[in-house]
């Protein structure tokens, strides 16, 4: 596990902070967690598959590593990457026979002894702009929750004009993540 006393980025969501207090104007802010189990094992199981992408494979997107032709969706076997800072991964969004591209770039990944995940931000050509964090926690009690923030706007050109089903997918997206750990 890192330091956690290390110099972290700069995000928007505030990753490693317990209560996230500073949240940017212009921006609509979410935050939510979600019970994923109890103890030690739970934790370590988790991060790993978080740190694997498996939140975002598990909720209907598949994930292309940059450029390396590494992809991994929810119907192979094959392990994806591990998530790193400055991977510029394209998410793919699976919608029926459709794919549709959200090029993105992992801003930090942290790991401490109760707290884990990573957070990225949209490039362009993304339907929104903003930051999503996936945090895993573990509490002194040993329940395990991922708590997912984010801050979104509509993203540029033509996705403006679909903000309204954007954020409905949103919606839909994150009841999923909420569900993709859980034991």
């Amino acid at each position: 596990m890192a330091d956690p006393a290390r110099d972290y980025p700069k995000t928007l969501t505030d990753p490693l902070s317990p209560r996230w207090i500073e949240r940017p104007d212009g921006y609509r802010s979410f935050e939510s967690a979600y019970f994923v189990g109890r103890g030690q094992d739970t934790f370590d199981r988790c991060a790993e598959e978080l740190l694997h992408w498996e939140v975002k494979i598990r909720s209907g997107f598949d994930i292309e590593v940059g450029g390396r032709g590494e992809t991994r969706t929810g119907e192979t076997g094959s392990e994806p990457p591990r998530v790193e800072a400055g991977q510029e991964p394209t998410i793919r969004v699976r919608l029926g026979p459709f794919r549709l591209p959200e090029p993105s770039r992992v801003i930090d990944v942290f790991e401490t002894t109760r707290r884990c995940g990573f957070t990225y931000g949209t490039k362009p050509g993304h339907p929104i702009t903003g930051e999503e964090s996936f945090i895993l926690i573990r509490t002194p009690d040993d329940r395990v929750f991922l708590v997912l923030r984010s801050v979104s706007r509509a993203g540029a050109g033509i996705w403006r004009l679909g903000e309204p089903l954007v954020r409905l997918a949103q919606v839909i997206y994150r009841r999923r993540y909420g569900r993709a750990l859980r034991v």
